[in-house]
Order: structure tokens, then C-alpha cells, then sequence
């Protein structure tokens, strides 16, 4: 092969990398419309090129890769073979495999791969035989695992260093160079150390020439501050990476699993030129794989489900990300059967029996905390795939890596979403010093939530523990200082200096003495002599060149949360305000919607059914405050189920209300011995009126 030029292998590579990108999509909506013969031909017309480019080029291994792609589409294109799932399979690890021959292309300077299986099964697939993609997959496996364990770091010279555009640095050397960075700023602590002394001196003595050589060495410590921070940040971006990095990858997941799976997912990726650390990064593309896999296998109902809900047949998962000074919020949500949370906490109660009254009382935030502890699945078949609560122990894991956050909102039937929130680097951390005991920390700012004054007054006292009211929550406030020896308490105002901290799903005060100011600074480890000392993560050094050692935050809420003597839950369900569970019961889907609505924005819980059968059901179930039911249904009216209702021992004294459009002294006489306490005729349907006859019935 002749040799080829720098530029236009690199040319090459981009495009060969754009139209693979292309081809993906053009697969993916060419199974949404089997008929449309534009994709069709763009999908051919982008095959054709990486075929035509490599044999120009000389790269072989590619160049039939792609002409058995070609011929695939072909078949496709004159009919002799359908667009099926099969095929899709089997092209995706096509594309795959002439990726990996792009990054041989780049390591070593030629595609000489293996390729021989993948031409086998496209060959096979352009005749129409048939042909078995588990096995297939299997194989890739076998050879991806092959591939890692012959993998080294040699990579041959080749090329003009004359026109040599670009070098290649190893991550461990750029670390090295951020080191010598922190020394650098560690000495320039010490200058500005030394400044304050010289400044001391000046006001002392009055020496004009004193006063001279300060401004000077002042104004010098300031531009070289300037430059360090400025060539510091510039050597930080050589660890950047494009985000995503970490997320285009995952187009190919979700086309395959969802496949495996017998589910129609389409998967919105952000456009966005976001670049993270590649620490973070690394961590991130784990996190994200498990994130989406969980959507997949336990959010995306099947298309069966997802159309007798009323919803499209195909879901939909989606990754936003956006970018806030140095931190970046990502979000993967989707439109799937939401979080079971009653399941959650049947499950909870199942493994922490001990905690029954604590689960009980749990809101929704504080159960889906128990998705993250390892093994816990509220899915009784386990699939190759991660449920939700398999492998989000994972997740969290990684989280606490990247110094990030994360949170579950989620509706029933709607979907779910996981909002990440983690710095776009970890070269720095950014904190508040704190002073506790006479001691200066840093505090990471990635758990506190909030700083707040209280005085001693407004605290509330309870077996021996202290809570403050904060909104409509009752939080256990603790000292910092108690987890140290020699416990002392400085006073700097009448009211407490508090951290509000959250870690899975859990909120505490933490009591401070003084919060200095808010920096950003890099990390050091800490000294062996510190490292059995598991409230402490690193240390940084403050303007003083001080040590300042880094609380870590979660295993302080851990030593504070096992020091409770109260359980704050049931407390709060002795004095918040009751809230009402009513079942509707209409065959009108209409009505059903309206009333739902109607008791909702009243703060009640409401469940339906759809007749007096499927009430019965859930009565047995689920004990309610109050049943709304209308009289005239299918299968069991309101009459009969009144009666039956009125059978059950607990059902006895639980009032009931009945809609009717008949209204005639019959009607109202056979309800009213059956045990009706109320009846609205559907003439009179009124919001404030139904809301009257019902919190009248609750004594509310």
C-alpha cells in the first residue's frame, strides 16, 4: 500500500466515524418505516462511501465489511429479504467491528482485523438464509474479551515528524504536571503569607521604602497568580473529553437490548459539545449503561402494554445535559410504567423487618433510597439486563467517586427520571471552610443544601434529641463537634450556624461553629497516619498554608443517623394533618377523571375502579376513608356493592357516596337501607359541593 498522508487518514477517520453515526440512524428509522425509500437510499449512498474510501485507501478489512453491509441492503432494497430485527442485530455489530478497525487504524496504521465471521453472517443474511444472532453475539463477546486480554500499550511510529500535528501524552503525565502545579500554589501561599508579615511591618514602622517594595510584591503575587491559575486551568483541559463519549455509545445498546427485549425504544441524545474530565468521564459511561439499561428493562412497558395504556407504541429514553458554571446537570429520564413504590416498600419491609414503623411512615424520596442498596430488586425475575434496584448500588457507588448527587423523580404510568449532578472535573473540589472545636474543615459543598440561623429557642426537643422545623419537615440536628474529643463550642452569635446535608434521600443539621467562606481548591491525600480516620476524605492547604483536613460527608450522616434515639417519622405522623385515601368507583372513564381531579386538588389520595367487581378487589386490599361509587354500573351496580360492602367488618362504619342520575324517593329509599350516607345526583354535580358532602363525612 502506498503511503498515505497524515491528513487525509485523519480525513478518513472523521468521516468514516460521521457516516457510521449516519448509518446507525438511518437503521434505526428504516425499521420505523420499512417503506421509505429516501432512508433507504442514504442509508446505501453512506455504505457505498466507506466502501469506496477504503479500497482507495488500501484498507481491506473495512472495505469488505461495508460491501457486506452493501449487499445486506441490497437484498433489502430489491425485496428478497425483509428489514427484521435479525438483521438490524447483525448490522449494528457489523458497524461496530469497522469502528474497531478505525481505532486499529489509529493505534498501529492499518485495519488488519479479523472480519471473516461478520462478512459470514451478512452473506448469509443477503441470501435470506436463516441465521441465529444470539450466536453471533456470543461470538463477538468471546472476541471482545480476546481482544482485552492480548491488548498492549505499544503503538508504532509511523508518519513525517515534519508534519506532525499532534502528540499523544499519557494521563499519568499530565497528572505529574498538575503536582507540580500544586506546589506551586502551595508556595504561593507562603508569599502571600510572607505579604501579610511585610504588611504588619509597614503599619508598624511607617517605612516609605517598606510601603514601596509591598505594593510591588503585592502587585507581582497578583499576576502570578493570574498566570498560574490560567496555565493551571489550560494543562486541566488536556484531561477533557467530550461527553459524549460516554453517551453515544449507548445508541447501540438500546438498538440491541430493546430488541432482546421485544420493546420499540427511540433514544434522544443531547447535541452538545460539553467536555468533562476524563476521570469523570470514565465513571460516567458505567453509571449511564446502568441508568439506561434500567429503563429499558423495567421502565419501557412492552408495545402491547404501552398501547392498552393509551400511550405510543414506541418509548422513549432520553439523556439532557446542562452544563452550570462548574458543575453539569444530566438527566436520564423515560416515558415508561414509573417507580411501584407500594412494591418498594413491601419489599423493604420484607428485608428490614426491624424497621417496620420507620418503612411505614417513608415518603416516596425516603423509600426510593432502598433502590440504591445492594440487592435490592423489587423484581422477582432477574433479566441479563439491570432492573430498577439492580445494580443501582453501582450507580451510587460511582456517584460518590465523581464527587455528584443523584436523585429519582417518578410518576406512575408517566416514567421516570435520574438527575445527576457531579463537578465537570475532580483536579479541584469545591467546599466551605468551617471552623468546629477550634478546628478549621473543608466541607464539600456537593451534600449541603442549605446553611441556616436558628436560635436555641426554636429548636424542638424530643427524648433527648434536638430537630429544627425546616418547611413542612422535622430534621435531627447534630453538634460537629461531638464526633471529636475535647468537645468545646465557640459562640460567634445568638443563633446556631446549621448545615442542612442530604445523602440518600436523608436530611440532618449539622451544627458548626463558624462558616468561613466558600473556595475552590485542589485535593491532596491524606497522610497514612489519617487514613484509618473515615470521617476525613483529603486535606487541602488554606492561604495560610494550613492543613485543612475534608469531611466526608456521608459517613458523618451515618455516625449521626446511628446516634438517633427518636424516630422522627412517627412524630410527624402524630402531628401533620391526616390524609384522606377515597376510592372512585365509575364505568365512565370521563367521570372517573373528573372526580379524580376534583378530590386531588383537595389534597386527598384517590384510587379507581372501573365497577363495583373491581372495587370489591381493591377494598380487600386496601382499607379507604371514604367510597364515592355511582349507582348504575355493569357487572355490579351501586346497590349491590353497597351491600356488600357494609358485610365486611372493617367496611362497616366507612362512609359511602352515591352519583346517581335517578333520584326518584324509591331509588333514595333502597340506597338509604342498603347504608348510603349521601347521595349526589349527576343534575347537580358541583366541585365545591362534592368536596362539602365529603369533608362533612370525614369530620374534616
Amino acid at each position: 500500500m502506498a503511503h498515505i498522508s497524515e491528513d487525509i487518514t485523519e480525513s478518513f477517520i472523521s468521516e468514516t466515524t460521521d457516516l457510521l453515526d449516519s448509518i446507525r440512524k438511518d437503521v434505526v428509522n428504516l425499521k420505523a418505516a420499512a417503506d421509505n425509500k429516501e432512508i433507504l437510499a442514504h442509508l446505501l449512498r453512506d455504505i457505498h462511501t466507506i466502501k469506496g474510501n477504503a479500497r482507495m485507501l488500501g484498507y481491506s478489512s473495512i472495505e469488505k465489511l461495508a460491501h457486506s453491509v452493501e449487499d445486506v441492503y441490497k437484498s433489502v432494497k430489491d425485496g428478497k429479504i425483509k428489514n427484521s430485527d435479525r438483521l438490524i442485530q447483525v448490522v449494528f455489530y457489523t458497524c461496530d467491528k469497522i469502528q474497531e478497525c478505525i481505532g486499529n487504524i489509529q493505534q498501529r496504521g492499518n485495519d488488519a482485523l479479523n472480519v471473516d465471521t461478520y462478512i459470514i453472517y451478512c452473506d448469509k443474511l443477503a441470501a435470506g438464509e436463516l441465521i441465529d444472532t444470539s450466536q453471533l453475539a456470543q461470538e463477538v463477546q468471546k472476541e471482545k474479551m480476546t481482544s482485552f486480554l492480548e491488548s498492549d500499550e505499544q503503538e508504532e511510529e509511523k508518519g513525517n515528524l515534519s508534519g506532525l500535528q499532534s502528540i499523544r501524552i499519557k494521563l499519568d503525565r499530565i497528572n505529574e504536571i498538575i503536582s507540580s502545579f500544586d506546589n506551586m500554589i502551595i508556595r504561593e501561599f507562603r508569599l502571600k503569607h510572607q505579604l501579610d508579615n511585610l504588611r504588619q511591618i509597614e503599619e508598624t514602622t511607617g517605612n516609605h521604602d517598606i510601603s514601596r517594595i509591598r505594593k510591588q510584591l503585592e502587585n507581582d503575587i497578583i499576576a502570578l497568580e493570574t498566570s498560574i491559575f490560567s496555565v493551571q486551568q489550560s494543562v486541566f483541559d488536556l484531561r477533557m473529553l467530550p461527553i459524549l463519549m460516554a453517551i453515544r455509545p449507548l445508541e447501540n445498546t438500546v438498538v440491541v437490548d430493546s430488541i432482546n427485549l421485544g420493546k420499540n425504544v427511540r433514544f434522544e441524545v443531547p447535541d452538545t459539545e460539553i467536555a468533562i474530565d476524563k476521570v469523570v468521564l470514565e465513571q460516567l459511561s458505567d453509571i449511564l449503561m446502568h441508568l439506561v439499561r434500567n429503563s429499558l428493562d423495567h421502565g419501557i412497558e412492552h408495545p402491547e402494554e404501552r398501547k392498552a395504556l393509551g400511550k405510543p407504541e414506541q418509548g422513549v429514553i432520553s439523556i439532557k445535559c446542562v452544563q452550570e458554571t462548574k458543575y453539569i446537570e444530566l438527566t436520564v429520564s423515560d416515558d415508561g410504567k414509573g417507580i411501584d413504590y407500594d412494591k418498594i416498600r413491601e419489599k423493604a419491609l420484607v428485608m428490614y423487618p426491624e424497621r417496620a414503623d420507620e418503612i411505614q411512615d417513608m415518603s416516596e424520596k425516603e423509600l426510593s433510597s432502598f433502590l440504591f442498596q445492594s440487592g435490592f430488586s423489587t423484581k422477582e425475575n432477574v433479566t441479563e439486563l439491570s432492573g430498577r434496584g439492580v445494580g443501582l448500588d453501582v450507580v451510587w457507588t460511582n456517584i460518590e467517586k465523581i464527587k455528584g448527587h443523584i436523585h429519582i423523580e417518578s410518576e406512575k404510568n408517566k416514567g421516570t427520571s435520574f438527575i445527576l449532578r457531579f463537578p465537570i472535573s475532580l483536579a479541584t473540589l469545591q467546599g466551605l471552610f468551617i471552623f468546629s472545636n477550634k478546628s478549621k474543615y473543608l466541607i464539600p459543598s456537593q451534600h449541603i443544601i442549605d446553611i441556616i440561623y436558628r436560635k436555641k429557642s426554636e429548636y424542638i426537643t424530643l427524648q433527648n434529641q434536638s430537630y429544627i422545623k425546616l418547611e413542612t419537615s422535622l430534621i435531627p440536628v447534630y453538634a460537629l463537634s461531638s464526633l471529636f474529643k475535647d468537645q468545646h463550642f465557640v459562640k460567634y452569635s445568638d443563633a446556631d450556624t446549621i448545615l442542612i446535608a442530604e445523602y440518600m434521600e436523608q436530611q440532618i443539621g449539622i451544627v458548626v461553629d463558624q462558616v468561613q467562606r466558600y473556595v475552590s481548591l485542589v485535593v491532596k491525600q491524606l497522610p497514612n497516619t489519617l487514613k484509618s480516620f473515615t470521617i476525613l476524605q483529603g486535606i487541602v492547604f488554606d492561604e495560610h498554608y494550613d492543613i485543612v483536613p475534608i469531611l466526608h460527608v456521608p459517613e458523618i450522616i451515618t455516625k449521626f443517623k446511628s446516634l438517633r434515639g427518636y424516630d422522627i417519622k412517627k412524630y410527624e405522623a402524630k402531628t401533620k394533618s391526616k390524609v384522606y385515601r377515597i376510592l372512585i368507583v365509575d364505568d365512565s372513564d370521563t367521570t372517573r377523571q373528573i372526580e379524580k381531579t376534583i378530590l386531588e386538588g383537595n389534597e386527598f389520595m384517590v384510587d379507581t375502579a372501573v365497577d363495583g367487581i373491581d372495587a370489591l378487589e381493591k377494598i380487600k386490599t386496601k382499607q379507604y376513608d371514604l367510597i364515592l361509587s355511582d349507582k348504575d354500573m355493569p357487572r355490579m351496580n351501586g346497590i349491590v356493592l353497597l351491600d356488600n360492602i357494609r358485610r365486611l367488618e372493617n367496611y362497616a362504619s366507612i362512609p359511602v357516596v352515591i352519583v346517581s342520575a335517578d333520584q326518584s324517593p324509591d331509588v333514595l329509599n333502597a340506597l338509604n337501607k342498603a347504608g348510603a350516607n349521601a347521595f349526589i345526583a349527576k343534575s347537580d354535580f358541583k366541585r365545591g359541593h362534592l368536596i362539602n358532602v365529603i369533608k362533612e363525612l370525614l369530620h374534616e
